[in-house]
């Protein structure tokens, strides 16, 4: 891998990564995904986004709902996995969160899974926050699923 690359770009496409996560329950994300769908009331009409995907397992459940939906990861490899399960209203793409997929496009805009806050520099994570403020309609709504930091530094295990 490239030396000019940031930790996160290596690590999310690295095959560590894609070994830890390989057991991760989409019964988990299917109601965790049902939950937020009855919490939000999108209409069927909603066009969503979800940023920095992963395998797109949020996606395709958001799309078996009816709803459009186009996902956005960093990670080749991970996109690659997402895109076997591409539709007419379900599509994967490799791109950098820094940069609106589109403009002025989503109802709904989704960073689950604790995928936000790793850049070193404070200005890229305000870029991430505006490129995906800039991808949402008029009255768009961004949902970020972010882990309690502070109770996790205070738990954690060193090994």
């Amino acid at each position: 891998m490239d030396e000019d690359m940031k930790w996160f770009e290596k690590w999310f496409n690295s095959p560590y990564y894609h070994l830890l996560y390989q057991n991760r329950n989409d019964d988990e994300a299917k109601k965790f995904i049902k939950n937020l769908v009855n919490f939000l009331q999108p209409s069927i009409n909603s066009c969503m986004l979800d940023a920095a995907c992963g395998k797109g397992r949020h996606s395709i459940y958001l799309n078996d709902f009816g709803y459009h939906v186009d996902g956005f990861d960093l990670s080749e490899k991970s996109i690659t996995i997402a895109k076997q399960h591409e539709t007419n209203h379900l599509k994967f793409y490799v791109h950098d969160i820094k940069n609106p997929l589109r403009v002025n496009h989503y109802d709904y805009a989704f960073n689950l899974f604790t995928s936000f806050g790793y850049f070193d520099d404070e200005k890229d994570n305000l870029l991430a926050i505006e490129s995906i403020s800039k991808s949402l309609k008029k009255n768009g709504l961004l949902i970020i699923d972010f882990m309690n930091s502070i109770k996790v530094i205070n738990n954690l295990e060193p090994y």
